[in-house]
């Protein structure tokens, strides 16, 4: 390699650059068609690739405007008539919390299964450890929004939020599915779980909803988000407590957000 580039020594590194380049295509070794400016394709390819489909979300909605009451359509014309009509809370949502409070979740009737134990005999220990794992996960996520604590048995909060609930379903898949026919959805992973928020001082349920997903169509590599061949519900796990977190948050990702910038 050293003889293509003796006579250019003193040149910049892109010259240098550019001929390897053409060395490649030379010998073979690289595709014509492949300029230098496919690079930021190529990039987005892999960044595709890395954004897996592996994630969890809110499949059903319990409630979701804490004070909120049903109520009949007013027409316009009976304001003047019937006085002034109020509804509480208006549907505004709960939001900004003093502290959150985290009560592991109960796992007894949740259906445990798939690859979550080197043997049956520690299945059960996997089990009982898992709303712990949790709960820690959900501890680190939530701390973005409010101080956080996960709640000892005998603990109970006076001020704040309390985030508790129960796993329905934890299922680790199949590895050697996922292995050969990953990227169909063999032996993909599962997790489904209930969420309830309280508002403990007002001793009201602020926000209620299910969540379910697991590692989708990942093959044998995985992703950022999925395991692969590895323990595919420490995943699931990690990312239902980041959609937790970006559920109860107003604008996570601060989209929107500028500096300095006024309309004329």
């Amino acid at each position: 390699m050293l003889r293509f580039f003796s006579s250019e020594r003193h040149e910049s590194c892109i010259t240098k650059q550019k001929r390897f380049v053409s060395c490649l295509v030379k010998w073979g070794r690289w595709p014509s068609a492949l300029p230098i400016n496919m690079k930021p394709l190529i990039g987005t390819v892999f960044s595709i690739l890395l954004c897996s489909c592996a994630d969890m979300h809110v499949t059903r909605t319990y409630v979701a405007t804490p004070g909120a009451r049903a109520s009949a359509a007013i027409d316009a014309k009976d304001f003047a008539s019937k006085g002034v009509h109020m509804i509480t809370n208006c549907g505004v949502g709960a939001s900004n919390p003093i502290a959150i409070y985290i009560r592991p979740f109960c796992i007894d009737t949740a259906v445990f299964q798939g690859d979550e134990a080197a043997s049956d005999g520690e299945m059960p220990i996997r089990k009982a450890l898992t709303p712990v794992e949790f709960a820690e996960d959900l501890k680190q996520e939530l701390e973005r929004i409010a101080p956080a604590r996960i709640l000892k048995d005998n603990e109970s909060p006076r001020v704040g939020w309390l985030v508790q609930g129960n796993f329905t379903a934890v299922d680790g898949g199949s590895p050697l599915a996922r292995f050969f026919f990953g990227n169909l959805g063999a032996g993909r992973s599962f997790l489904a779980l209930h969420v309830r928020v309280t508002d403990v001082r007002r001793r009201l349920v602020v926000y209620e909803f299910d969540m379910a997903g697991g590692s989708g169509y990942q093959g044998k590599l995985g992703t950022v988000r999925a395991s692969g061949l590895g323990k595919a519900t420490h995943f699931d796990l990690r990312n239902a407590a980041e959609r937790i977190y970006l559920t109860l948050s107003t604008n996570p990702h601060h989209y929107a957000e500028r500096a300095q910038i006024a309309l004329e």
